[in-house]
């Protein structure tokens, strides 16, 4: 039963969506929320970092202080999700304690895809950087200045999946502009399908490896990996490739925690790595399927009126949804539904002042597409910086 007095509102992350509600968190405390949050201190936006993780970007260019966002509306809790009991309506936090709610929502994010890839959990640990959570993707300059070995020896990076995060980090590490000092960089992408970027127009397939060709970026395309070991990785059929770094970019998924507490469906296959799931399935007005006080938004969740790409656009334009429901429902009155833009504008940063930009079938490779990424990140972060 809901508890007397203010309703008690549980944010669980601090993505995209959830940072608007958090910057207008004085409406929901007007309209009869006891809003609390549980995230980390920090967000780090995906839109930079690609360029921050290699060193074209400062480190903290795209970091954003989630408590100083919250302010006095919002309690904080500085801690992660552990465990969800929906029915008792209580989730604890990997410290320990359990927090009461009336309406949760959740904005988790995505994490990259380790099933049917063989790894020991100390190479998972010490030896792979994965592109998500960000928090070890921006880890990568560092890993590359760990095992450099002087005398002008390139630092060997293996990109395992060729999708627009591997592209960013391709471009980027096979470029020297803003890495003064930084090691040379020889760079092999492994991407599984016989064709990368697909969802590109043709031409642009062609411009974009053109580019990373130029830079002697080696791709291997319809290459499966087996197995990841300290030193080079395997791929099915046997061959190998050495590396002194591999990053995991195979693509994003869900959390597995979401199926382990009973929000989302796993798929039969299970991994020793993770239950794959496609996240918490919600309906148009972004509630759980099964849950009206339960909402998910972002890449965690599953949008089950139409599969949406993991990609940040959506989760910023749920946020005022995801408002207004909030609100709407303090009012007793009907929820709004998210209806899905059917083209999002995405602009990869490809390195040495060149980006690709695309929106549907239109598209532009040049140093424009790249100032304007720029002009459209800088906006969006002094929003919430």
């Amino acid at each position: 039963m809901p508890s007397p007095g203010p309703t008690r509102l549980l944010l669980v992350g601090a993505g995209h969506t959830h940072l608007h509600v958090l910057k207008n968190a004085d409406q929901l405390r007007d309209a009869g929320y006891a809003v609390t949050l549980l995230a980390p201190a920090d967000f780090i936006y995906s839109g930079v970092a690609s360029s921050s993780s290699t060193g074209a970007l400062s480190i903290d260019t795209g970091v954003i202080d989630v408590g100083a966002l919250a302010g006095d509306a919002v309690t904080h809790h500085r801690q992660r999700l552990a465990d969800l009991d929906v029915e008792a309506r209580r989730a604890r936090t990997d410290d320990g304690t359990w927090l009461d709610f009336d309406v949760l929502s959740i904005n988790i994010g995505s994490v990259a895809n380790r099933y049917d890839i063989e790894a020991t959990d100390e190479v998972w640990t010490d030896d792979v950087v994965a592109v998500k959570p960000l928090e070890e993707l921006l880890d990568l300059n560092a890993r590359i200045a760990a095992a450099a070995t002087g005398a002008g020896t390139p630092v060997r990076v293996t990109l395992i999946g060729g999708g627009p995060t591997a592209m960013e980090l391709a471009g980027n590490l096979s470029s020297g502009r803003g890495l003064e000092g930084a090691p040379p960089r020889r760079v092999t992408v492994i991407e599984a399908e016989a064709t990368v970027m697909r969802h590109l127009p043709a031409l642009a397939q062609r411009r974009l490896l053109a580019l990373l060709h130029s830079r002697e970026v080696t791709l291997l395309k319809g290459r499966s990996v087996r197995s990841i070991e300290s030193d080079h990785t395997i791929l099915e059929g046997g061959a190998s490739v050495t590396h002194d770094v591999v990053v995991l970019a195979t693509g994003l998924v869900s959390p597995s925690l979401l199926a382990d507490v009973g929000l989302a469906d796993p798929h039969p296959e299970v991994s020793d790595h993770r239950v794959v799931t496609d996240g918490i399935p919600v309906r148009a007005t972004l509630q759980h399927r099964d849950h009206d006080d339960v909402y998910a938004v972002g890449d965690c969740a599953h949008f089950m009126p139409q599969p949406l790409a993991k990609i940040g656009v959506y989760g910023v334009r749920q946020g005022p949804v995801l408002l207004a429901s909030l609100l709407a429902r303090a009012a007793g009155e009907p929820l709004p539904e998210f209806v899905p833009q059917r083209h999002a504008l995405q602009v990869l940063d490809l390195g040495d002042g060149v980006g690709l930009a695309t929106r549907g079938s239109w598209w532009w490779l040049g140093r424009a597409a790249l100032r304007l990424k720029r002009r459209v990140d800088r906006t969006w972060l002094t929003h919430y910086q």
